[in-house]
């Protein structure tokens, strides 16, 4: 079930990424939801599940997009490893690293994204300018925080089931026995 709805809120957050937050494809303001998505699933689910949902992910992320087939799902298997394996390695308690390793990770595999396009499609004009990022990576680190408290709120709800089994058990008539 978690699977399932993860993967229905990553295409949710795609869809109002793609379509209500871009006022045009190169829109400095457009926050990737996608990634704090990926963070989370990184920090938080194990690896199967997560696996499943960033292919699933990936896929549609490389469908809205219509750039290099298959670059947006490297871009989300590559951030959820880097993110895991940095997440494993911390010494810290998680709440202090959590949301500034968001950031951090989005400028590095942002990087490596921009240097593999300019490799594979040297005819593209991708812009690479460090006060942009800067201003994306603050809108993710901005959007981090609430995002990840509804993820866990998600997590929690899906976790549970559908159904409250307590609810439908029948209870006897007599109130001593347990």
């Amino acid at each position: 079930m978690i699977v399932i709805g993860f993967t229905v809120l990553g295409v949710l957050l795609v869809v109002l990424q793609t379509s209500v937050c871009m006022i045009h494809p190169v829109w400095l303001l457009a926050p990737d939801f996608y990634y704090i998505l990926v963070a989370y699933l990184a920090y938080r689910l194990d690896l199967l599940r997560s696996l499943i949902i960033l292919f699933f992910l990936g896929c549609v992320l490389d469908v809205f997009s219509g750039t290099i087939l298959g670059m947006y799902s490297l871009l989300c298997f590559s951030a959820f490893f880097l993110l895991r394996y940095a997440a494993q390695k911390m010494p810290v308690s998680e709440s202090l690293y959590q949301v500034p390793l968001v950031g951090v990770s989005y400028l590095v595999i942002s990087w490596i994204t921009y240097i593999l396009v300019s490799i594979f499609e040297p005819g593209t004009l991708v812009e690479w300018y460090w006060w942009k990022m800067m201003v994306r990576t603050c809108l993710i680190v901005a959007f981090a925080f609430p995002l990840f408290r509804f993820f866990e709120y998600a997590n929690h709800w899906l976790s549970k089931g559908l159904f409250a089994w307590k609810k439908v058990r029948v209870r006897t008539d007599n109130r001593y026995r347990s």
